[in-house]
This record gives structure tokens, C-alpha cells and sequence, in this order.
């Protein structure tokens, strides 16, 4: 009788890792400026509320009455300063809080308002972090922007000396 032989060779265990095994990574993109600076007064990060803005979504969800004198028009355009970021607040992940008025040396009055992406005094530690490079993009799109206009800013609040 001849006897078969029932153990079978020892699993090779030695790794055949191959380099082309690895898994592709690709370096990190590199920080984009807003993302870089902290500052230790109050001040928040966003695009600057503009009048092409307000009237844009003046015509898409609030339209302006045909005739409306200019100081309606005026009070109108206040009221966009609530309800842009509002509109935009429950569509991405950023403060819902009225346009905060800001220091703006280019503007008129020295002082503008912005549409807040992160405020670093926020109670909500979730609103003091900027939102994503992709989600920052996403906002510039809806708001139209273009060119340099696309990258939001720090703008130091107004209620800061």
C-alpha cells in the first residue's frame, strides 16, 4: 500500500510587493493664501458683497417692482445683504449670518459688506474653519465670479479698531 502524502508546502509568505503595486499618490495641491493666514482680531473670510451681486439675486428670487423709485431699489438691495448669504448658507457648508460690514480701503466709504465663508470669532467652532478649496469654488460659481474676484479674502470686521 503506498501512502499519499496529505500535507501540502508551506504557504509562500514572503511579500511580491511590486512597485507598481502602490497605490498612485499624488502630491497635495498647494495651499491657496487664504488658507495660510490666522489672525488674532476679529475678522472674516469672504467675497466682497457687491451691488452686481444684490441685484442678481434681486431678479432670481426677489425681483425688484417694475418702477421702483431708487430709494426702494436702495432698500432692496439692504435687504440682499440678509438674504444672499442666507440663500447661500443653507446651500453650502458656511456661516448663515447677515453680510457683517468690513474695512475695505478701495471701497467708497473705506467700509463694504461680505458674504462670510468663516468668521475666526464665531461661537460655532464649525463656522471659524474655512470651508474646502472645492466648496470655495462651488460659491464662486453660484455668485458668478471670475478672475481674481474667485479667491475670497481676510477682511478685518468694522466692529474692531
Amino acid at each position: 500500500m503506498t501512502s499519499v502524502s496529505t500535507t501540502s508546502p508551506a504557504p509562500d509568505r514572503t511579500c511580491s510587493f511590486k512597485q507598481s503595486d502602490s497605490p498612485i499618490t499624488s502630491p497635495l495641491p498647494p495651499l491657496r493664501e487664504w488658507q495660510t493666514r490666522r489672525h488674532s482680531s476679529h475678522h472674516v473670510l469672504g467675497f466682497e458683497l457687491t451691488e452686481a451681486i444684490a441685484r442678481r439675486y434681486c431678479q432670481e428670487e426677489f425681483p425688484i417692482p417694475e418702477g421702483a423709485s431708487e430709494l426702494k431699489v436702495e432698500a432692496h438691495l439692504t435687504v440682499m445683504e440678509d438674504v444672499v448669504p442666507d440663500i447661500l448658507g443653507r446651500k453650502f457648508a458656511v456661516p448663515i449670518i447677515p453680510a457683517p460690514l468690513v474695512k475695505e480701503p478701495s471701497a467708497l466709504s473705506g467700509m463694504t459688506h461680505v458674504i462670510a465663508l468663516a468668521d475666526n470669532w464665531a461661537p460655532q467652532r464649525r463656522w471659524r474653519q474655512p470651508p474646502s478649496p472645492e466648496v470655495v469654488d462651488q460659491i464662486a460659481d453660484e455668485l458668478q465670479l471670475e478672475g481674481a474676484e474667485r479667491e475670497p479674502r481676510w477682511y478685518k470686521c468694522v466692529d474692531q479698531d
